[in-house]
């Protein structure tokens, strides 16, 4: 695990599922999901995520955060293989080492583990269509 990961606080729902990896972190709560990168830790009221579609790599991609007229993207790095869904939410609370920040809508590109992506699914009530 990566040492520069913050601690969490006030989350909201009980712990379901919680994925640690060297670049990445993933917690789910009944109510919330907390997405961890080093220095930063968003969190993300399941109510307010309006859709989670797969996301097709071709190539890696870099870090990136961007802030257009339709809201902000986070972009983690992503290698061909992984699991990759873009998350559109209605807002998400930022946490860094400057402090807390409320973002409002926001398109988070990111991998999604299979267990993670079920668990989302089934405390955020959306439902699942499979092609």
């Amino acid at each position: 695990m990566n040492r520069d990961f913050m601690p969490l606080i006030g989350m909201d729902g009980e712990l379901v599922i919680s994925i640690k990896k060297a670049e990445y972190g993933m917690t789910v709560f009944t109510k919330e999901l907390v997405y961890h990168k080093p220095h930063v830790n968003y969190y993300i009221k399941l109510a307010d995520i309006t859709s989670i579609i797969p996301f097709e790599t071709r190539e890696s991609h870099k870090v990136a955060i961007g802030r257009g007229l339709h809201g902000t993207s986070e972009y983690v790095n992503l290698m061909r293989g992984d699991p990759s869904y873009s998350l559109y939410v209605r807002g998400a609370l930022m946490h860094n080492r400057s402090g807390l920040f409320t973002i409002g809508n926001m398109q988070f590109v990111l991998p999604v583990p299979e267990r993670a992506l079920e668990v989302i699914g089934k405390y955020s009530g959306m439902n699942v269509f499979r092609t």
